[in-house]
């Protein structure tokens, strides 16, 4: 049980990790591609937007983790009461 916690934990470490740096790497990568095209200089727009499309992400994924970790408290609660009322 604990392995498979530690595993969890790591998995949505690495997915946070992944989910704030994709957007940002592409649209650095854009705004790249905008400047060297039409030489346009839109990198510190296109930074700042990523990092809050990169938060907004997080923020996401965090929210539908805590949700099924209530779920799940919720669910183990239920059952402790359940069991609880057998002995009675």
């Amino acid at each position: 049980m604990f392995k498979s916690d530690v595993y969890k934990s790591w998995a949505l470490v690495l997915q946070l990790g992944i989910s704030m740096l994709v957007p940002i790497l592409l649209l650095i990568a854009l705004a790249y591609f905008i400047k060297s095209k039409w030489n346009i200089d839109l990198m510190l727009f296109f930074v700042v937007f990523g990092l809050l499309v990169g938060v907004r992400n997080v923020y996401v994924i965090l929210k539908n983790y805590v949700k099924t970790m209530d779920n799940g408290e919720k669910k183990e609660s239920e059952l402790m009461k359940k069991h609880l009322k057998s002995f009675e």
